[in-house]
């Protein structure tokens, strides 16, 4: 079988076609956008095909990588996602697969997945996109807005009697790792999605994952870059000795006031608020964007490994659709060039 992405006939006479579709457009536009290589190399290791034990070798890399990709990007399951790379020409194209190529079965994406999970790779995708946006000046370093959001659990909530029998006889059916959590007068169950977004383009920095009970300042620090000229986020992020820092190290904090135990926010403190909401409204975006077109309304895996895997993914693929948006409204942007 053909491992290669030389075109076939086949292929060379369908690419002679003068009209394309709009998602083959797309799909064109971000592969001129990312290197795929650097996380090929990365992703690499995780290949054990062993040519002295024979057997049926992996799928190339590159095919998995960018599948992968497209899953997030549509929102498909992994049967959904081999329907689509048999049905779509476009996907085919992106993937690197030709007419005279197999699709790889739902089950070799599902593997393909556990085997970057089990080597702790999850970020892999995320981080080597973000860097490289970050090294084409895409982040412009004003400064981070912080949020969390809340996703819920395909999961029903466990009860503290039968989460200790599952934590002597656990079951892969169900989800131990999701915890509830109580936000104004309801109740979820489920994980929480963490973000840093750079003040000005909206794109995602640092993300994290964590199960919904954890407090929105424990991961704090790892959603800051550090390199940034500001802070901001809305109360439940505040917090006297990062303001204190800030002000030591030059920058503007502009974490939404906190009234302190038995008192009111001043009305200075009121104005400001309003002023810092602005800003912080920047990260509702992405959220809503996977919430909505990514369709990432609930975890459907049962542990947290492999719903921070699609979480992470689905950040990549933010960060790409909001470069490409970008670059179509502001070229040349930082002195950006697509390869």
């Amino acid at each position: 079988m053909k491992t290669t992405n030389q075109l076939g006939f086949s292929d060379e006479l369908l690419a002679r076609r003068r009209k394309s579709s709009q998602m083959a457009a797309k799909l064109i536009k971000i592969d001129k956008l990312i290197d795929w290589q650097p996380i090929y190399q990365k992703l690499s290791v995780i290949d054990q095909t062993s040519k002295t034990k024979g057997g049926r070798p992996r799928k190339p890399v590159s095919w998995m990588v960018k599948a992968v990709f497209l899953q997030s990007l549509f929102n498909l399951s992994n049967p959904q996602l081999e329907d689509q790379l048999i049905d779509r020409l476009s996907f085919q194209r992106f993937v690197g697969i030709n007419l005279d190529h197999d699709i790889p079965d739902f089950t070799t994406f599902w593997r393909f997945k556990e085997a970057i999970i089990q080597h702790g790779l999850g970020d892999i995708i995320f981080d080597q996109i973000t860097g490289q946006l970050e090294q084409r000046g895409m982040m412009l370093k004003r400064g981070t807005v912080v949020d969390a959001t809340i996703i819920n659990s395909v999961n029903r909530p466990l009860k503290k009697e039968r989460r200790q029998e599952l934590s002597e006889k656990p079951s892969s059916q169900i989800d131990t790792d999701a915890h509830s959590t109580k936000k104004g007068k309801r109740y979820y169950f489920g994980y929480k999605g963490h973000i840093g977004v750079d003040v000005g383009t909206k794109l995602i920095r640092k993300q994290r994952f964590t199960p919904a009970h954890r407090n929105d300042q424990k991961p704090l620090d790892e959603l800051i870059s550090y390199d940034e000229m500001s802070l901001w986020g809305d109360k439940a992020y505040y917090l006297e000795s990062y303001k204190e820092a800030s002000r030591k190290d030059g920058w503007f904090y502009g974490v939404l006031n906190k009234p302190k135990k038995g008192q009111k926010l001043s009305k200075k403190q009121k104005r400001k608020n309003k002023q810092y909401s602005s800003v912080r409204a920047q990260v509702e975006n992405p959220f809503a964007w996977m919430k909505t077109t990514a369709g990432l309304v609930a975890m459907q895996a049962k542990n947290i490994a492999r719903n921070a895997f699609t979480f992470a993914n689905n950040c990549a693929c933010w960060n790409v659709t909001r470069a490409l948006w970008i670059l179509s409204k502001h070229k040349p942007f930082g002195g950006l060039v697509c390869r």
